[in-house]
């Protein structure tokens, strides 16, 4: 399953292989290995989450996308966090056809990337600074990708927009 997200922020984070998958040098300046991966905050359009939001994602990318930009990416976790004490889901995508992310499959290559459930929560905070966020756990890309299926039918059946 592919997704357009549509980026509405980005910030620096830590979220880098140990092991040099994605081919980067740990020693070479500027190694993105050394100063991590940035992340996106963004949603998918023409969906609709219980709270009556667009889906809300983070992309994890080689290059910072600018607010506005719609990037093609595909869904490989599920994220499940307590923002200020109440329940959110958040989809964890990584840039469609980018060979740096080939091997980023599964919630479980998240500790190999320093993305662990505190990290995660930090990364989001830098994104969402007005509130207080704990990540609970995460599912692989099948559960991301039927919370993305619910989400765009509740849009169709809200809207009567219906492919």
């Amino acid at each position: 399953m592919e997704v357009t997200v549509a980026v509405t922020a980005t910030a620096g984070s830590p979220f880098a292989p140990q092991d040099g998958s994605d081919g980067y040098d740990l020693v070479s300046v500027g190694s993105i290995r050394v100063t991590g991966y940035p992340v996106g905050a963004g949603r998918v359009d023409d969906t609709l989450t219980d709270d009556g939001e667009p889906t809300a994602v983070l992309l994890l990318m080689e290059e910072p996308a600018l607010p506005g930009q719609s990037v093609r990416a595909r869904p490989v976790a599920l994220v499940h966090a307590l923002v200020d004490g109440s329940p959110r889901a958040e989809v964890l995508c990584v840039p469609a056809h980018d060979p740096n992310f080939a091997a980023f499959t599964a919630p479980g290559a998240l500790p190999a990337w320093h993305a662990d459930a505190d990290t995660l929560a930090t990364v989001l905070h830098r994104l969402d600074p007005g509130h207080h966020w704990r990540v609970t756990g995460c599912e692989g890309p099948t559960a991301a990708e039927s919370f993305l299926a619910e989400a765009r039918h509740s849009y169709e059946r809200l809207t009567g927009c219906l492919e």
